[in-house]
């Protein structure tokens, strides 16, 4: 049995482990062991990053929250982790300073915890919560943005004249999903610094809701107040819980393999000739249904793998948040964050720009933390001058409908109205999606240029028009029909011969309508 293999019934036993009469504990620590194997299918080095942080998250949860764990334990963590770095160089790496360093520090932590345990309570959590937030954030600024700053910086300082040659980039290999999972893991020490929820002495419990694998590489990114007390608690499964958990997974597969794949081709063929400036011939109306394209693609591509996610997560006991809904009939740009990756939306929200003071000291104040969270929010996506131009990019759509005091709108108010204020909002999105996708700024400048200068409409744009209208019509029809994923029950309590119908559908859609290639989801890059 091979390595693949051997992962694949790891999984599998994971997901049928609620149906056979294994203990809770047991079923925590295969559903541990299968989200390391899963984890590990990128890069198994990464294992020791997400093994080393959820140590010192653990204990530092435990720091925050007045617990306290015994010297045996602690050495115990320390010699795990020492003993992964050992393990790390034996499989590729021959410079041994890596566990010898890992070692070293282990040892100064053991030694050090015992101490800060018994510092000032108001003191000594104020430590754990530095620590733990250090660390992720070194981590993630390590491994996500070194070579993003250090190469900005030099070419900055290249063209002023102050230094010249290469940058020192470490070629750095991104750790799947690091974004997602440090996230979650300051939540987790932030949320007991509040009070809004207990630490767990229990490491498995802790390292199974940090790496819960069916959301783990690409979210939704659940606080410790929400997942916590499930893998905590002894979990039942709902009667419905294995149709509610098919019809989330095969509707993931649906929006992933029918929808988003196929506009991927027609969105990758518009950017990449956009990227590398090769535009003779293109017209305004091909970047247009490009944009258009990608809309969908990245629509369907993320909010397919959040549904996917809650639908395996359903099989297991688990209940994952909501990540979207429907955020292209949002009105306002607040509207949009309400709707479009929810559980992104509300991180920054409750821990960036609440903290940051919101909108309680005066309008210029608000409008200076919702720029300062927008930016953070596109910094977040990737190491990129484009994806902070799209953060700053919304932050100022923000500011501008707040300013003119544009609220949302309902069909109540009238529907040419709503109609309006739906295509506008819908076509602010898409210019945003222009930035995220772009592969540089001359791409969008080229872009810009097309759709103001050469809108010219050819027989060249009808198929991918008729493909974009084919599957997004498709896809929306459904998505009203059950209010995004929010009125699913709708569905599971209408009759056999709708149920029959809606699966008969989208089973036929994948086989018949299915992209003939498959593309990586989008948001495993973050």
């Amino acid at each position: 049995m091979n390595y693949n293999q051997l992962a694949f019934w790891l999984l599998f036993l994971a997901v049928i482990a609620p149906y056979w009469r294994l203990s809770h504990r047991g079923q925590n620590i295969l559903l541990l062991v299968a989200s390391y194997f899963f984890y590990s299918f990128w890069d198994y080095r990464f294992l020791f990053l997400i093994l080393l942080s959820t140590v010192i998250d653990f204990v530092g949860g435990l720091g925050v929250g007045g617990g306290r764990l015994a010297k045996s334990r602690l050495w115990g963590l320390g010699a795990l982790v020492v003993g992964a770095s050992v393990l790390l160089c034996s499989e590729g790496f021959t410079d041994f300073r890596i566990p010898l360093g890992t070692l070293a520090v282990s040892t100064l932590y053991a030694l050090v915890v015992p101490r800060l345990y018994a510092l000032e309570e108001r003191r000594r959590r104020k430590v754990f919560l530095v620590i733990s937030l250090t660390a992720n954030l070194v981590i993630l600024g390590f491994f996500k943005y070194f070579d993003f700053f250090v190469g900005s910086a030099t070419e900055a300082l290249t063209r002023l004249g102050f230094i010249s040659g290469p940058a020192p980039l470490l070629g750095i290999l991104l750790p799947a999903g690091i974004s997602f999972y440090t996230f979650q893991a300051m939540s987790y020490t932030i949320d007991i610094w509040r009070g809004e929820c207990e630490p767990t002495d229990n490491f498995v419990d802790f390292a199974l809701f940090v790496c819960f694998f069916p959301h783990l590489v690409a979210g939704p990114i659940m606080r410790a107040h929400t997942l916590l007390p499930q893998v905590v608690n002894r979990r039942m499964l709902e009667p419905n819980a294995f149709s509610a958990g098919l019809w989330l997974v095969v509707v993931g597969l649906f929006k992933k393999m029918v929808v988003s794949d196929s506009m991927a081709p027609i969105a990758n063929s518009v950017f990449y000739r956009l990227g590398t400036g090769d535009t003779a011939g293109m017209t305004g109306a091909e970047v247009l249904i490009g944009i258009y394209a990608f809309t969908l693609q990245i629509y369907g591509d993320f909010s397919g793998y959040s549904a996917i996610a809650r639908g395996i997560s359903k099989w297991l006991g688990f209940e994952l948040i909501i990540n979207f809904n429907l955020p292209y009939l949002a009105t306002t740009p607040s509207d949009f964050w309400r709707r479009w990756h929810i559980s992104l939306s509300t991180w920054l929200r409750d821990y960036l720009y609440i903290p940051l003071g919101g909108n309680r000291h005066g309008v210029k104040s608000e409008y200076k933390n919702l720029m300062i969270t927008m930016l953070l929010g596109g910094l977040w996506h990737g190491a990129s001058w484009t994806f902070v131009a799209w953060g700053l990019y919304h932050g100022v759509i923000l500011c501008v409908f707040r300013a003119l005091g544009i609220r949302d709108a309902k069909p109540s108010g009238g529907l040419l109205r709503y109609g309006l204020r739906l295509a506008l909002m819908f076509h602010l999105t898409c210019a945003g999606w222009l930035l995220f996708r772009a592969d540089n700024f001359g791409a969008v400048t080229s872009a810009l240029d097309l759709l103001f200068t050469q809108f010219q409409p050819s027989a060249a744009v009808l198929t991918p028009l008729a493909l974009v209208l084919f599957y997004g019509g498709a896809l929306f029809a459904f998505e009203i029909f059950v209010k995004g994923e929010e009125r699913f029950d709708k569905l599971l309590r209408s009759p056999w011969a709708v149920q029959g119908a809606c699966l008969t559908y989208f089973v036929g859609m994948l086989l018949v309508f299915r992209a003939a290639h498959a593309f990586e989801f989008i948001y495993f890059q973050f």
